[in-house]
């Protein structure tokens, strides 16, 4: 009776409003009456995602609706008045939804086929007559009806049980031969009717429904005709049986009392038939051979070279030209005369694009600037023309700065040496091959970087100039000595500073971690100490205060261990030797072993790379799996399957996922978004 009764409330709302959009636009239109424009039939074929929101799956929480399954849709629509299309559509698709938890274990496929009809409002009299997209609203009512099915068996036949330890096995757990159960996998393929097993007792219900299609979009004109739309409609139904399962489910199966619904967010294309009459194309009044002669004798450029014989076509007006309506080039040097600031060019020489001749000199000065990249960030391009060759490419090398080497490392380094580094408030790591640089500033001309390192080698610091180029280390010691002999008589500033230097330790590592995890924390240093740990420091500042920002920012991001350091003239100092206040004393010996929360580890499976679009067939299986999301890089998109607190549940999924045909899955670690290998993340789980 409640249904019955929702049907009938359904249906009075539907044609309520329906005849409210019908009528007003008429009614305004008839006040109009010098409208003239042309309203067209329509038909149109869309495709799009269709969504389930209904008691499994708990409406699509946690997961997007647009991953779904695919549904096609056709329409067929003509316009009642400029206002309001009136039209007739039908639509057919899948739904699905694998919902998997301690809890519950329900999963189901159906076939959906609706067919109704629906008004279409397009706020005409809100926008201007010349636009190219509008936004619309449409209402109207369907019949519905679905098949649906569930995935109830394995491929040899074998119910489903779910054990308490998430596994999936053929005897239930609670069985007196439970000892004797064998792990099972899921095939994904819904044999079974979902009505014909009745696991609630609902007996034959029902197939078919009726529904209410509410929707809004845009209509974009292509133009011939054509538009583009772009749609998301909710399909309200009048049953809640699409899944299987109501609030009249018994035990863990039960629902809620809402009906189930659908939506279908969509892309169609649609032609508008033209209704009106044509006219018939006027008659040449040149006869045919009247046409032809002025064809033969047309020249559109006026250089006195018909078009039938022109060879260059839209030459300049007054430009001289030869008999084929080329201009000119006198001395052959491949520029016309009316370009060539040289017309007399002796034969052979090379030219630039001007036309003048280039000397031996101007040819040595493009080849040394072709060779020396030393400082340069393009090397200057010089046309050539030798018999009308065309222009050389313009080569841009790598941009070369000039750093101060004040250390490097291959094992780990003394206590001393560390606390100097960190004195530097702009030292930076660069790693090549497996040795670890640490380097001083960044500069664009030598004797800066030469100033630098005298300044530096005042303040007891050793260091060596090199260049930097594409993030590699090249030695430039000879050149760095002529420049060296040239700065020690001028007087250097004071470039090694004297204050104190405040640092963020993000903590200390057993081992050294994948650079993923770092890759939004800026002036990242890494040095690994002869005590075996790697320990990570970000910033350098002088203000306490700016420090303290910093390091409740590296809190946010998951670093929970962090905390300020300070470094002056070669060796740590205490915080109030930096400025700051304590409200309790403070041990320079202490080092806390992990900086990231093992609550914030969790293990995903990868199933796929890809760096361009992913095959159709291949996100028709991610869809039908479920649960797979993506994580897009600098080069490439990331697909992974599940989230996991234990590797040992990560790596059944991946064995679930590699039946299923995703042979290369493997498990990574995921630390607050950031992926990285699995024995890293197993490490810091276990807080080392």
């Amino acid at each position: 009776m409640r249904r019955t009764a929702d049907l009938r409330s359904c249906l009075a709302a539907s044609l309520v409003v329906g005849w409210s959009l019908a009528v007003a636009p008429a009614q305004v239109q008839a006040q109009d009456s010098t409208s003239v424009e042309q309203l067209r039939p329509t038909f149109g074929l869309g495709a799009g995602m269709l969504a389930f929101f209904g008691d499994v799956g708990g409406d699509h929480a946690g997961y997007n609706p647009l991953v779904s399954r695919l549904g096609y849709e056709l329409h067929a629509s003509t316009p009642v008045t400029k206002w309001l299309e009136f039209g007739l559509f039908a639509m057919h698709g899948r739904v699905g939804v694998n919902e998997h938890s301690l809890d519950r274990n329900l999963n189901f496929e159906s076939r959906i086929t609706t067919g109704g009809f629906r008004f279409i409002y397009n706020f005409d009299q809100f926008l201007a007559p010349d636009r190219v997209v509008e936004p619309f609203v449409s209402l109207g009512f369907e019949t519905v009806e679905f098949l649906s099915k569930t995935d109830h068996l394995d491929a040899e036949g074998r119910p489903y049980n779910y054990w308490s330890d998430g596994t999936i096995r053929d005897i239930p757990e609670d069985a007196p031969n439970a000892a004797d159960a064998v792990l099972v996998q899921r095939d994904y393929v819904y044999e079974s009717d979902i009505r014909e097993l009745d696991l609630d007792g609902f007996g034959k219900y029902d197939e078919r429904t009726f529904g209410i299609p509410v929707g809004i979009g845009a209509r974009m004109r292509l133009g011939g005709g054509f538009d583009l739309r772009l749609s998301s409609t909710m399909h309200f139904t009048l049953t809640d049986m699409i899944d299987g399962v109501s609030d009249e489910s018994t035990g863990r199966r039960q629902g809620d009392d809402r009906m189930d619904r659908m939506l279908f967010s969509s892309v169609t294309f649609s032609y508008g038939i033209d209704t009106r009459r044509r006219t018939k194309a006027a008659k040449p009044t040149l006869s045919p051979e009247e046409m032809d002669l002025l064809v033969l004798n047309e020249d559109e450029d006026g250089d006195g070279v018909t078009d039938m014989e022109d060879l260059c076509p839209g030459t300049p007006p007054g430009v001289a030209v030869d008999a084929f309506g080329c201009a000119v080039d006198s001395d052959g040097d491949g520029v016309a005369d009316h370009l060539d600031d040289e017309p007399d060019t002796p034969a052979g020489r090379p030219v630039n694009e001007r036309g003048v001749g280039l000397s031996d000199d101007d040819l040595l000065s493009a080849y040394l600037n072709y060779k020396d990249s030393a400082n340069a960030t393009v090397v200057t391009g010089v046309v050539e023309s030798i018999g009308g060759a065309g222009p050389t490419k313009v080569l841009r090398p790598g941009k070369r700065t000039y750093v101060v080497q004040v250390g490097s490392q291959r094992e780990g380094i003394s206590e001393s040496l560390m606390q100097l580094i960190l004195s530097i408030p702009d030292v930076r790591t660069v790693e090549q091959g497996d040795t670890t640089f640490y380097v001083v500033g960044d500069y664009d001309k030598l004797p800066e970087a030469v100033k630098r390192q005298l300044a530096l080698e005042g303040g007891g610091i050793s260091g060596r100039v090199m260049a930097e180029e594409r993030g590699r280390l090249i030695p430039v010691d000879d050149e760095a000595d002529r420049v060296r002999e040239l700065a020690m008589d001028s007087t250097l500033n004071d470039m090694v500073g004297r204050d104190a230097v405040i640092r963020v330790q993000l903590g200390a590592f057993r081992s050294r971690i994948s650079k993923e995890l770092f890759q939004d924390v800026p002036d990242l240093v890494v040095l690994k100490g002869d005590d075996g740990l790697t320990r990570y420091y970000t910033g350098a500042f002088q203000d306490v205060n700016q420090a303290a920002r910093h390091k409740v920012d590296m809190l946010l991001k998951g670093f929970d261990g962090a905390f300020l350091v300070a470094f002056q003239e070669g060796r740590r100092v205490s915080l109030q030797q930096a400025g700051a206040r304590l409200t309790r004393p403070e041990d320079l010996g202490s080092t806390p072993i992990v900086g990231i929360d093992p609550e914030n580890v969790r293990f995903r499976v990868q199933v796929g790379t890809f760096a361009g679009n992913v095959p159709t067939d291949v996100m028709s299986r991610y869809i039908e799996v479920g649960d797979v999301t993506s994580v897009t890089s600098t080069d490439a998109v990331r697909y992974f399957y599940g989230t996991y607190e234990t590797r040992a549940a990560a790596e059944l999924a991946k064995r679930e996922m590699q039946y299923l045909g995703f042979e290369d899955a493997f498990v990574v670690g995921d630390v607050n978004g950031r992926i990285i290998p699995a024995d890293e993340a197993e490490q810091l789980r276990q807080g080392e």
